[in-house]
């Protein structure tokens, strides 16, 4: 989920968005990049601090975590574009 968010901050920053709403159904991922938990990963915390420079260009970005059987759809979106279907 963390390429994920990597990959639409680029495409957002390209479409010149200013407020994100992320819905991901990995509760950890989303409490920590809410700051809520620590990335305790070593390649994960990369990928956190490569979204943490990201964010910096948006005015408002929220994660908000939504159950897995509940964002299907999303989840097979994400997954054909992260194997680049």
């Amino acid at each position: 989920e963390y390429s994920a968010v990597i990959l639409a901050l680029e495409e957002a920053k390209k479409m010149e968005t200013e407020e994100i709403d992320f819905f991901l159904d990995s509760e950890l991922v989303v409490k920590q990049l809410n700051g809520e938990y620590k990335v305790k990963n070593e390649d994960l915390g990369k990928l956190f601090v490569k979204i943490y420079n990201l964010r910096q260009q948006f005015k408002k970005i929220t994660f908000h975590h939504v159950m897995r059987e509940k964002n299907k759809l999303a989840d097979r979106l994400v997954n054909e574009a992260i194997d680049g279907r």
